[in-house]
This record gives structure tokens, sequence and C-alpha cells, in this order.
């Protein structure tokens, strides 16, 4: 069978010989309470790294993706989410449906029912990554995406959120709610 191609989008950052950040890993390791992480930090704070060796030391199954410019659009963001599925599992043989234009104006049904089948499809102690998240803009339809996914992870799931910035105002909910916790990295 032939592998699906690899995307350094979906593609954890490969780790040289780092220093291990035990602190973090413990913060991490209590925020398992909640489902949604969110890790804040100017440039080169290391959060990345952090993220990466943490979820290598602890052997999770993940799904990572690096945001850019492009994935304003939710299309290209549930496009690659389904290659990063399809790079995770080249066993798989349904692949998880795409947003055309018929779909858009239902865009909160079309990201709950996506997000139901993918999580339905990974292991129960699965690992979602969005890194670079700063790179959306505040008007991006993707933020209503994001709470959809993480409004829908199922019991044991977790979403890990690296940015520069504090979550944004469409994800307050979550915080209200206790769904999601703010690690500030520096």
């Amino acid at each position: 069978m032939r592998r699906p191609p690899s995307f350094a989008k979906l593609t954890p950052p490969i780790l040289p010989e780092i220093v291990q950040r035990p602190r973090l890993f413990r913060l991490l390791d209590k925020a398992r309470q909640r489902p949604v992480v969110w890790i804040a930090g100017p440039p080169g704070s290391g959060k990345t790294t952090f993220v990466a060796s943490y979820l290598q030391a602890k052997a999770s199954s993940v799904l990572w993706y690096q945001l850019d410019a492009s994935d304003k659009d939710p299309a290209t963001l549930f496009h690659y989410l389904g290659l990063a599925f399809r790079q995770a599992n080249p066993r798989t043989r349904t692949l998880l449906p795409h947003l055309t234009p018929e779909y858009l104006l239902g865009l909160p049904i079309f990201a709950q029912r996506f997000f139901e089948q993918l999580f339905r499809r990974m292991p129960p102690e699965a690992v979602l990554v969005f890194d670079n998240y700063q790179v959306l803009t505040d008007d991006s339809p993707v933020h209503e995406v994001i709470r959809i996914a993480a409004s829908g992870l199922a019991n044991g799931m977790r979403l890990i959120v690296m940015s520069r910035s504090k979550p944004p105002g469409t994800l307050a909910r979550l915080q209200v709610e206790h769904q999601m916790i703010l690690i500030p990295v520096s």
C-alpha cells in the first residue's frame, strides 16, 4: 500500500538533544484535568520544542497541525486535518469529509460532524496540536471551528494550542467553564 505524502505543516518537529523542562512537564501533567491547554509565549520561548518533547516523552498519539496564513480558509484547515489523520493512520480506508461550498452556510454543523468522525477514529488518549495559532486574523472563521473541536473532544483526548498571544474572545467560554487552562512560557 502506498504511503500518503508527509507535509511539514502536519509533522511534529524533529528534536535535537534538548534540555528537558521538568517544571513545565509537571504543569502539563496537571493540566490533564482540562481537555484544552493553551500555551502562550513570545517567539523563541520554546513553545513548540516544549510540547513536542513532552508528547515524545509521553509517547502520545498525536495529530500535529502547524497553522499558516492559508488556514484562514476553513476548507484548507479541514483538508489538511484529513491529510494529517490519513498520514497518522495510513491503513484507514474511509476518508474524512471535505468542506465543499454547499456546506459553508452550515459551517458549525459541518465542523461538529467532522470532529465527531475524527475523534471517533482516534485513540482514546490522543492529542490534537495546533501550533502558531497567532497567524489567524481576529475575524477568521477558524476560531469558531477550533471552539467546536475543543467542545467535542472525546473523554481522555486533549487539544494543545501554541500561540504568541492569549486565546481570542471566541474561546473565552472554554476558560469560563474550566475546559481550558493557560500556560505562559517565557
